[in-house]
């Protein structure tokens, strides 16, 4: 990167996916470049599937809220404030364990996993029904989905 970039609020945009809302706040450059930015804000009881990430790391600051997180064989708790690195390579998920919306602040190095997010809402895909569908976008992305969240069984 050789400017500086600015995103207004405004400009960010929302998907809601796969339960919760994923809101784009700094897309990358390009796929594979630098470092994408999103908030993942997640209801009561909610959080993604299994899944491991063979081409980024993710980093996770808390915003709000409490999260329960798994990585590999390690768990722990997150709250506000909190920070939580989620190394490639490792399968990880989390659920919000708290009573109330809880939002999570996410950096991916290398950047434009977004685009998994992206192509996914742009077809209308939900799980279970569009397993197959998203299963296939899921490997383009190098992201593999291995089974339910281990918290919740969703």
């Amino acid at each position: 990167m050789t400017t500086p970039r600015f995103i207004s609020a405004s400009a960010a945009r929302s998907l809601p996916l796969f339960g919760g809302d994923i809101r784009i706040t700094m897309p990358a450059d390009g796929p594979g470049a630098g470092f994408s930015a999103f908030e993942d804000v997640r209801q009561p009881g909610d959080g993604p599937p299994w899944h491991v990430h063979h081409g980024e790391d993710e980093m996770f600051r808390i915003v709000s809220g409490r999260f329960r997180m798994r990585c590999g064989e390690q768990e722990f708790e997150a709250a506000a404030g909190d920070c939580a690195l989620l190394p490639r390579g490792v399968p990880h998920s989390f659920v919000n364990i708290g009573d109330t919306v809880g939002t999570m602040f996410c950096v991916v190095q290398p950047g434009g996993f977004e685009h998994f997010f992206l192509e996914v809402a742009e077809a209308g895909l939900r799980i279970p029904e569009d397993m197959g569908r998203i299963l296939e976008i899921a490997a383009r992305y190098r992201l593999e989905l291995l089974g339910p969240n281990p918290f919740s069984g969703r």
